[in-house]
């Protein structure tokens, strides 16, 4: 008996779709908007918050490397760039915001003894009471593209990125957040091709 190779394919197309975008993007149309009706797109500055903002160079790295990934997906969904703000249909900006906190580190051990055997006399001792809990640093961020009016500034369109980011280094948080605002732009609806 000869089996289909085609439901094999199916469950590896979805697994590598599920794989290259790890990030859930929550997307916003304003009713009566109609983006995928819209041919030029105008820049306005976006905006990164702390704490990238303490690094002003990292800060800068960061609006650019951004402005270019949106720029790239928006161009392959049909946009055109324009520098001439009376000619846009739209105003494309992001918005980059987040905090640092620290949590207390796992402290399960896997395969640790059991109290009994510790706690025994002439075993190993548990730590003090008053030794202090290990901790990680968590960075909670949102990336958000935003698509307005050029008259009204209104919202025409907006895609948010709201994730926990645990990194061991700035370099490394920056890539998320340019991967994420490339992931949000690649859900910006699709240019309609004119009749």
């Amino acid at each position: 008996m000869i089996r289909s190779p085609l439901p094999a394919l199916a469950a590896l197309a979805l697994l590598a779709a599920c794989a290259s975008n790890p990030w859930t993007v929550d997307f916003f149309e304003a009713p009566g908007a109609d983006v995928a009706g819209k041919h030029r797109f105008v820049w306005r500055d976006g905006e990164v918050g702390a704490p990238l903002i303490k690094r002003p160079a990292v800060a800068a790295d960061t609006r650019a490397r951004l402005r270019a990934a949106i720029t790239h997906e928006l161009t392959l969904k049909g946009y055109v760039e324009t520098t001439d703000a009376a000619a846009a249909d739209m105003v494309v900006s992001f918005q980059v915001s987040g905090s640092r906190h620290f949590e207390p580190a796992d402290q399960r051990r896997i395969g640790a003894p059991s109290p009994n055997e510790v706690l025994t006399p002439g075993n190993v001792r548990p730590p003090p009471a008053s030794e202090v809990p290990r901790e990680v640093s968590v960075r909670q961020g949102n990336v958000m593209v935003f698509a307005e009016h050029p008259g009204s500034g209104q919202l025409m369109w907006r895609g948010l990125v709201s994730a926990e980011i645990r990194t061991s280094s700035l370099e490394r948080t920056v890539d998320k957040v340019i991967d994420a605002g490339r992931h949000i732009a690649q859900g910006f609806p699709a240019r309609r091709s004119d009749p």
